[in-house]
């Protein structure tokens, strides 16, 4: 009987990090990847256990995909996958499902208030959704909902509006409603317009037993390595695939347990491969055919402040091909790489300004065999411009940051049509200028920090016009991009010219869009664990230059793998030669978990709602950190803290897969569990060292 059909609703990294520079040694400095606001992790929200004993086992997870089938709710679980004993989500289930008898007394998990109950289903009337209640908790700034589904006829205790209090029986579990077994739905999350779609386990939110022990118990324990280099795989047998490697004495954190452990893993860091080095070789992984030349030139392209998928282009230059005509075209280049985890990539390709070839062939080998892409690589022929009417500044970087002045700009258009007709836009405007070559979608904003006595607005144009206003926004807009030449005012708001200022524009487009010093997307794909794979660049498919008045060039200057959340979790073995559950009533244990979402819930209810957090290979220095990103976390994920900063920095345990065995993470986006656990960080702990990479 499967209980709780509730209502639908050890090879080593050939880019690994290697350690200090050394006299003479080949490689390139890792410069700065950004920063991140270091500040103390905030404590988890107090709720209490909602039945006694907690030891009723899980029997149906929590689903994180609604729009595309099963999928891998947080524990890595989904219909049809190893479970190693404990229960699994099936497709569009709202909650966590716990199988228990009829009749067990439920108790509030916090001091709170009933807000909803239904309790007219007689006992195992087997249809619709059975009889409910609903708890809100106010704790820590937030408020947060508790969802109990099937609840025993008449066995609801207090009334709507009644306070309730941490502890107290407020019902009895049933099977009524759509269920083929006795057990509890529960949801618990911050209070949002979806938030029926709960996940009760997804950040740990258990104050008491958190950790604790148990073969059957849907359970979060420590786990240490005891084996030199521990395999972790995609099932609970030595027949499955291998997804990244574990080192000795490191400790993760396991959620089920049956001969083996499913651990939570990070994500190994965003990486970039090069055609040259410093010191103006090829690079490591990197291989020509036909006739290459040295070129100064090279992408700008870069990532925002904090970005966990930020790396940073250190060769010197980069490598290009140069045509006259399209007859001889037979130059390749090759990125080589080895997959540091099993799981899924976006590739993304860049060149730099000079570039100027249609139709470039990229052809990108993955597990499931070679694909295809056809580029134009564009060049930026323009000289930016002055943003003048006549002059316009020219966007052709994605995304395009810049901070200009409406401050000597021209005074021509006082309002714009059809959106937006009739407001009053009597000062200066700058113009910007832009062509797109795909559908996409523009997403620009304007900041300016002398609002509201200072203030500029941004429109967007189908040609050089004040009345072919497409949209327009006092501060944001999006909006969806047909093949064209299109045109952004930003304009003084107001009748009264003075009120001219300073600001910043930000402007993107989806990344496929192909535009110079820009990661350019080139897809996702599945790579399987120390496999070698390539992406090639071939000339032979180029019909000319895209501009006729400019060389024609092929740049080959880097390519990106960025890491998908495919993987989150894995199985390792549970014999003692290889693993053993940490007994954290001798030995305490300092943990944080990434509790936060894109959704103003919190209640991450789909993969794709994840928000990623950069792991440091340094702590940071007050709250910067400049050092490199060798791991990202997703909403979910929780780290074994070795050590912790008295400003917020927290050291953790990482996987092979990562640019290091230890990072560094902090931020508003993390709970912490038991800190006394962790010691603070010396002074002399701060790692002063350079990192390369070879």
């Amino acid at each position: 009987m499967i209980f709780g059909r509730s209502p639908s609703g050890g090879n080593t990294m050939r880019y690994a990090i290697h350690g200090l520079l050394a006299a003479g040694a080949a490689g390139f400095l890792l410069a700065a990847q950004g920063s991140a606001p270091a500040q103390p992790a905030q404590s988890p929200p107090g709720f209490g256990w909602p039945h006694n004993p907690n030891t009723y086992r899980v029997t149906s997870a929590f689903d994180l995909d609604r729009r595309s089938g099963p999928r891998a709710d947080w524990m890595g679980w989904r219909s049809g996958d190893p479970t190693a004993g404990s229960g699994h989500a099936y497709n569009l289930h709202s909650g966590t499902d716990t199988g228990m008898p009829n009749g067990t007394p439920l108790y509030a998990m916090a001091n709170g208030t009933l807000t909803s109950r239904y309790m007219d289903f007689p006992r195992n009337d087997n249809s619709a959704g059975g009889n409910y209640l609903f708890t809100s908790h106010s704790m820590g700034g937030h408020t947060y909902r508790v969802n109990f589904w099937h609840l025993d006829y008449q066995g609801v205790i207090p009334r709507p509006g009644q306070s309730v209090t941490r502890g107290q029986h407020i019902a009895y579990s049933n099977n009524t409603g759509n269920s083929t077994g006795p057990h509890l739905h529960l949801g618990v999350a911050r209070s949002s317009a979806t938030n029926l779609w709960t996940c009760p386990y997804y950040h740990g939110w258990w104050e008491d037993d958190e950790f604790y022990w148990g073969d059957t118990r849907a359970c979060l324990r420590y786990v240490r390595v005891n084996s030199a280099v521990l395999n972790t795989r995609i099932g609970n047998t030595t027949g499955y695939p291998v997804i990244t490697q574990l080192s000795r004495d490191h400790i993760f954190v396991a959620t089920q347990h049956n001969n083996w452990y499913r651990i939570l893993l990070p994500l190994p860091p965003s990486i970039a491969h090069e055609s040259r080095t410093p010191s103006g070789g090829l690079a490591e992984g990197y291989a020509e055919q036909g006739t290459w030349m040295d070129s100064l030139s090279k992408s700008t392209a870069s990532s925002p402040m904090g970005d966990p998928n930020s790396v940073v282009l250190a060769g010197r230059g980069t490598r290009h091909t140069e045509y006259a005509d399209t007859g001889s075209l037979a130059n390749v280049a090759t990125f080589t790489f080895t997959a540091p985890q099993r799981g899924n990539y976006i590739v993304a390709t860049t060149w730099p300004s000079e570039a100027n070839a249609r139709n470039v062939a990229y052809r990108i080998t993955h597990s499931g065999g070679t694909t295809g892409i056809f580029l134009d690589q564009r060049g930026d022929s323009s000289q930016g411009g002055t943003g003048l009417h006549a002059d316009p500044y020219i966007i052709e970087s994605n995304p395009y940051v810049a901070h200009h002045t409406t401050v000597g700009g021209d005074s021509i258009w006082n309002s714009y049509s059809p959106a937006g007709a009739g407001l009053p836009e009597f000062g200066p405007e700058r113009i910007y200028k832009f062509t797109v070559h795909t559908n996409t979608r523009i997403r620009a904003s304007v900041d300016h920090t002398g609002y509201p006595g200072k203030d500029v607005d941004i429109h967007l144009l189908g040609s050089m016009s004040n009345t072919d206003c497409l949209i327009r926004a006092d501060w944001s807009f999006e909006y969806d991009l047909t093949p064209g030449t299109y045109y952004i005012s930003v304009d003084s708001y107001g009748n009264d010219a003075s009120r001219a200022t300073d600001y910043t524009i930000r402007v993107e487009f989806d990344k496929s869009e192909p535009f110079a010093n820009s990661w350019v997307s080139l897809g996702e794909y599945h790579y399987e664990y120390g496999q070698e794979y390539h992406v090639q660049l071939r000339e032979q498919s180029v019909t000319g230059p895209v501009d006729p008045s400019r060389p024609g060039r092929v740049y080959a200057d880097a390519v990106k793998l960025i890491p998908v959340a495919t993987h989150r979790s894995g199985f390792i073995s549970s014999g003692s030669a290889f693993s053993e559950v940490v007994n954290t009533s001798a030995e305490p244990v300092c943990s944080v978990v990434v509790h936060t979402d894109r959704l103003s819930g919190n209640d991450s209810r789909d993969i794709a709602d994840y928000h990623e957090v950069p792991v440091y290979g340094s702590r940071g220095t007050g709250t910067q950190n400049t050092s490199p990103v060798v791991a990202k976390a997703v909403t979910g994920h929780r780290f074994v803290v070795s050590q912790r900063t008295e400003d917020g920095w927290y050291k953790v345990h990482l996987t092979n897969a990562a640019g290091a065995t230890e990072g560094w993470i902090s931020g508003k986006d993390l709970y912490i569990y038991n800190p006394e656990a962790a010691p603070i960080a010396p002074d002399a702990d701060v790692d002063h060292s350079i990192w390369i990479v070879h």
